[in-house]
């Protein structure tokens, strides 16, 4: 999964800088470095590097690469907050800047490129994780949320909740719709290990847009389960 490998790259890094294996003032690899050091794409890499330019760590100079300007300073973590079955609340194991690519830009009606917020969720429980969550929201809707309400939600450990549908009401954005479309197919290895279920076992995907009152898209998710445990329920309210 391309878009998750480009936060596994950038934390990986994080950590470095953090360990002190890149002082402040020093360079980090280049992007053809990353590329062969992870077997990735070009775009992964740059989404990676600017995980670490929004995080305020590293700084891009024309001609000198990019350059540590800082580290960063963990949270304590938080234990998960269980539900009445046993299951937990969402938890968010990614957050970070990222480059839309065609899919996403589309479901916002943004040029393909433009920064987005993703953020990565795993449903549990118990210890098994059931779903996995993609979330996706645009640079003006993240920006919005963090000037109406202070957190920054391509930060994981700032989010207070990792539902994000409290943050859009506060920040004003009026999330009142969302449009659901269902699936179904084969998971990729790393869902597949994630899920702890087979390669060829199927699983049941659900992509969603919610939009504010002014009918502009405000975020994506997209959602895979394992058919054999939970999934998810719809309230639909009929009028007429």
């Amino acid at each position: 999964m391309e878009d998750v490998k480009y936060r596994l790259i950038a934390d990986h890094l994080i950590g470095a800088i953090d360990r002190g294996e890149y002082p402040v003032g020093s360079a980090l690899p280049t992007l053809h470095e990353l590329m062969d050091r992870f077997g990735v794409a070009r775009g992964t890499a740059r989404a990676a590097v600017a995980v670490l330019v929004a995080q305020g760590v590293a700084t891009s100079k024309q001609g000198l690469g990019t350059l540590v300007c800082g580290t960063t300073v963990p949270s304590q973590p938080q234990p998960p907050r269980m539900l009445p079955d046993g299951a937990t609340y969402p938890k968010v194991v990614l957050s970070g800047w990222t480059a839309a690519g065609p899919d996403i830009a589309g479901r916002f009606g943004l040029t393909t490129g433009s920064l987005v917020v993703h953020r990565v969720r795993h449903h549990h429980t118990g210890t098994r994780v059931t779903s996995i969550d993609q979330q996706w929201l645009p640079k003006v809707v993240a920006s919005t949320i963090e000037r109406h309400t202070g957190h920054d939600i391509s930060d994981r450990n700032d989010t207070p909740h990792p539902d994000l549908t409290p943050l859009l009401r506060n920040a004003g954005l009026d999330p009142i719709v969302a449009t659901v479309q269902l699936d179904a197919r084969l998971p990729s290895r790393h869902e597949a290990d994630t899920l702890d279920i087979p390669v060829d076992a199927p699983v049941l995907v659900v992509h969603r847009i919610t939009h504010g009152s002014s009918g502009t898209p405000v975020e994506a998710t997209t959602t895979v389960s394992s058919t054999g445990g939970s999934a998810p329920k719809f309230t639909i309210p009929l009028t007429g």
